[in-house]
């Protein structure tokens, strides 16, 4: 009986820990919203719709661009309401951008999902993604090398040989449901949201890390099942990660917030399948570490293995075994699915648009002709050139952001300017939610057809407004890639291993859209694609593809 007794204290000991720490927040965020509220009352939003969750069911719903789009109609800054009477910003204001993501960004740093960065931190380690201030700028010191143009033209001969193997597995894909000299036609169905995913892990691993995590071959090894699962695994836990976040939960010591996670994952599978993943990944990236320090120290060289060469070359002791595994499964974590999911958009819309895929085969059909027939297909420079391909990607990009919202948080009071010559208070404790979605498609700066997919802008000259609007993004005058110290490190790398896929795949792939099904796209910290009345979580999007 005692020893019951003893076991259900432990089993309800960390829910007592939570109990107590919600209180306690719940007193503390009461009285920062009262003086938030006062602060904020002559910003402009929406109508609260629940005390409980506020706007951000909708925002952060399945169907949450609508939601975001109307926020357009307040203007570059818009108030909307959070949880448990909460107040949030959502800002799209080109001058109010640059001044919250460069001038000043040291009064707003960035968030994860808990409001700190505890959650990015237990779930990738100690990455680009889990630090701000100083902490980030010595990381991004080190890892800049890595991303340097000189060094991702390096990966282009690679980069192509991944995507040829990528374009003759769909082509066999397509090819296995025709039977020989049959009439019926030759499109067949294919989920290419499955294949681009399981190429975007492969391109990071082999083109990071020297390793070939086997993600197109079908016997992936464990990391890629993990990866794959982390994502909806976490929106399974929607409501208890709501309570984690509101206790603050995420900011006990690491050792107590595990020993709480394992003993609530007994009454929770899918907290313990999250704890496996995490476990997984970790051991994953922790032998694909110790395996090439030990071949590094030997004076053997991988010219492939580029992210981890410069971790080890650092500074002696300036980057632990901890930080190194992190920022591994970072850029892992980062880089794959919201590349693939440009991809995925990109491949829609030109299965939408058939006229834009024929101009763009033609395109890159002519570019491989000048460039001989080698077998090695397009080199740096020409892939880079072709004008109707880069406008393709840099219109997508713009139009369907795949990280449509970033979080930052104001932890000293700013007066932030805006483009029309007014300023906002914002005070310290506001979170403040960069609407990357909306200065994209700013009518005000791209026209009254700013959110019509239209790759001929890129053709021609770009209305003055843009120009003016002196945006702060690191890539196109447009903000998908953010601005700044925290801007993506990686864009370089995502923009190559895009167009190296289109022109694989376009020149022998005819794509069109699926004919009985209806694509949506869940939207969210990432948008990704799915079948309407789909109930699982994990990217899927069938095109009617045939081989030319």
């Amino acid at each position: 009986m005692r020893l019951l007794i003893l076991s259900l204290e432990l089993l309800l000991a960390p829910f007592g820990v939570l109990l107590v720490a919600l209180i306690f927040n719940v007193i503390r965020g009461t009285l920062s919203r009262l003086a938030k509220h006062a602060m904020l009352r002559a910003v402009p939003g929406p109508p609260r719709k629940s005390f409980l969750t506020g706007d951000l069911h909708d925002l952060y719903g399945v169907d949450g661009l609508p939601h975001l789009e109307a926020l357009s109609l307040y203007g570059g800054i818009a108030k909307v309401h959070g949880l448990f009477g909460d107040v949030l910003l959502t800002v799209s204001d080109p001058r109010a951008l640059a001044h919250i993501l460069v001038n000043d960004v040291q009064k707003f740093p960035a968030l994860d999902v808990s409001g700190t960065y505890d959650m990015h931190r237990y779930l990738m380690g100690p990455g680009l993604l889990a630090t701000n201030g100083s902490a980030h700028r010595r990381q991004r010191k080190i890892l800049n090398p890595a991303f340097s143009i000189s060094q991702i033209r390096g990966l282009a001969p690679l980069m192509r040989e991944i995507s040829v193997q990528l374009r003759d597995l769909i082509i066999d894909d397509v090819t296995s449901g025709v039977q020989v000299g049959s009439q019926e036609s030759k499109l067949q169905e294919i989920d290419i949201a499955e294949w681009l995913g399981r190429a975007a892990l492969d391109f990071v691993g082999r083109c990071g890390f020297g390793h070939d995590f086997h993600a197109l071959q079908g016997d992936a090894d464990t990391y890629v099942h993990a990866v794959k699962d982390m994502i909806p695994t976490i929106a399974s836990l929607g409501s208890m990660i709501t309570l984690f976040v509101v206790s603050g939960g995420s900011r006990l010591p690491p050792r107590l917030l595990r020993f709480m996670g394992q003993t609530a994952s007994i009454i929770s599978p899918s907290l313990s399948h999250l704890m496996h993943i995490v476990d997984s990944m970790w051991g994953e990236m922790d032998a694909i570490w110790q395996a090439h320090k030990a071949t590094h120290k030997e004076g053997r060289e991988d010219m492939q293995a580029v992210l981890l060469d410069v971790l080890l070359d650092a500074k002696e002791g300036s980057v632990s075994d901890s930080e190194a595994i992190g920022q591994c499964t970072t850029l892992v974590m980062a880089g794959a699915e919201t590349t693939s999911t440009a991809l995925c958009r990109i491949l829609l819309l030109l299965s939408e648009h058939v006229s834009v895929q024929d101009r763009l085969r033609k395109e890159i059909t002519q570019a491989l002709s000048e460039e001989g027939e080698d077998g090695n297909g397009l080199g740096y420079d020409a892939l880079m050139a072709l004008p109707l391909l880069d406008a393709v990607c840099k219109e997508t990009l713009r139009v369907f952001a795949p990280a449509p919202l970033r979080n930052r948080r104001c932890i000293a009071e700013s007066v932030v300017p805006f483009a029309d010559g007014s300023t906002v208070h914002i005070p310290a404790g506001t979170e403040v939610l960069i609407n990357i979605h909306g200065v994209n498609t700013n009518k005000d700066i791209w026209g009254a057809d700013a959110k019509v997919w239209r790759p001929e802008r890129w053709l021609e000259p770009l209305p003055q407004s843009v120009a003016d609007a002196n945006m702060p993004g690191l890539y196109a005058n447009m903000l998908t890639f953010l601005a700044g110290p925290k801007g993506c490190i990686g864009l370089n790398f995502s923009l190559l291993e895009m167009k190296t896929v289109l022109a694989t795949l376009i020149p022998l792939l005819e794509f069109r859209s699926p004919t009985e099904l209806e694509i949506k796209w869940r939207f969210g910290q990432t948008v990704t694609p799915s079948v309407k009345g789909d109930k699982g979580l994990n990217p899927r999007m069938p095109l009617q593809i045939q081989v030319i």
